[in-house]
């Protein structure tokens, strides 16, 4: 039978009407796909390595995935076990009725078809939901006892691509906690947070959350990004600062005529040059979240510690990930990375830091390290003039300046 030629014009029309597709992708997207040239560098740190969730690695569930998606039934019937009264058909209609909104929260047209896509979405969130009660239970499991786990299944759950929108999780968690007077939202989001990070669960109050979270990966950088205690410092009244203190904020301040000509530096020489301009390092004690860093009187620098392995590899680069993208939140991964960047150029910088007991490095070697801190910020960009480092880029620099400080 010959091949009938369509016209260009009608192939294009035909697209633009089909309504299946066009209504769907209409956003706002909140889960992304990391752009081609960034993942290609480095794919292992945004793929999968247990457990897919979502569908842009759906692919890989029947393939090298496979074993985690026996577990995934496994687990939504011990999900349903929870309440005598709970059914398959009621979560089924609840996630039915999230369908819409959960397909446009993709950057890419899903292709799956409605069941397809529906049962995806069930089976991820009661994975995730079951997973997260075990933990808080104590409730031993086999996920728990295998030596990958559940290390390396968080670190899967937090990765930028995949996700399933949270408003899948809370309509589940609401169903199965029906009646139950514990179900506060506040008290749920802040333990499932400490889930993610692995730690054990916290009996103190909560936090109050926003009304919107997005996916796993956004809860986890909203309990992470708490102000810390240099941003509270710069609160304080001038006048109550020491002397010392007083004069370096009246040199890094731009007067109104200097037309910005005092922004702050991009970045600060590397730790063994500031050492050599005397700074010391040392690694903070008791710091209220990673990002508490302190430029202090005597030239000294305070960092929390930092473990470096490769979940925390790929945590800090779906980090920056999550950054690039989410135009609703703060940069202050980003501006980490640009500090931690600027501080590492070499394993000779990875070394001293360690010895600092600022970084302990689980990676091959310092030079496997010093890569990755350097790369980590490719394809990122930040204000200098507004970066929650921004005042201690001024305070290094200025004190790395000093001829006196070098003497």
């Amino acid at each position: 039978m010959a091949k009938v030629d369509i016209p260009l014009e009608v192939l294009v029309k035909q697209r633009l009407e089909d309504d299946t597709w066009w209504i769907e992708y209409v956003g706002p997207f909140t889960i992304f796909r990391v752009p081609a040239n960034i993942r290609e560098a480095n794919k292992s740190l945004y793929e999968p390595r247990i457990v897919s969730i979502g569908p842009y690695y759906y692919h890989l569930r029947k393939d090298r995935l496979r074993a985690m998606e026996d577990q995934k039934w496994r687990l939504l019937r011990s999900f349903l076990c929870r309440h005598s009264e709970l059914r398959v058909e009621t979560c089924i209609k609840a996630v039915r009725s999230l369908e819409k909104n959960a397909r446009q929260s993709y950057s890419e047209y899903i292709t799956l078809e409605q069941d397809e896509f529906i049962q995806m979405l069930l089976l991820d969130g009661c994975f995730i939901l079951e997973l997260f009660f075990k933990w808080l239970n104590e409730d031993p499991d086999v996920l728990f006892k295998e030596g990958w786990g559940p290390t390396t299944i968080i670190s899967d759950l937090l990765l930028f691509e995949n996700q399933i929108p949270f408003v899948v999780i809370e309509s589940l968690y609401d169903i199965v906690m029906t009646g139950e007077a514990e179900n506060n939202r506040d008290t749920f989001l802040s333990l499932l947070a400490r889930f993610l990070m692995d730690v054990e669960p916290s009996h103190t109050s909560p936090m109050t959350w926003p009304e919107k979270i997005h996916h796993l990966l956004d809860l986890y950088h909203q309990f992470l990004i708490v102000p810390g205690l240099y941003q509270e410092e710069t609160k304080h009244d001038p006048k109550t600062l020491p002397l010392w203190k007083q004069r370096l904020i009246h040199w890094i301040t731009p007067r109104p005529d200097q037309r910005g000509t005092k922004r702050p530096p991009r970045q600060i020489p590397c730790a063994t040059e500031l050492q050599e301009a005397g700074v010391k390092f040392r690694k903070k004690q008791s710091p209220k979240n990673p990002f508490d860093v302190k430029f202090g009187r005597g030239g000294i620098l305070e960092i929390p510690p930092l473990q470096i392995d490769s979940n925390k590899k790929a945590l800090l680069t779906n980090l920056v990930a999550l950054e690039r993208h989410k135009t609703w939140g703060d940069q202050t991964v980003t501006s980490y990375v640009a500090l931690m960047d600027s501080l590492i150029n070499t394993k000779e910088d990875v070394a001293l830091l360690q010895r600092a007991g600022v970084i302990h490095n689980m990676l091959s070697s310092h030079q496997e390290a010093a890569v990755f801190f350097n790369r980590l910020g490719d394809g990122t960009s930040f204000d200098s003039m507004n970066h929650y480092f921004s005042k201690l880029f001024r305070y290094v620099q200025l004190y790395y300046d000093s001829n006196w400080n070098r003497s």
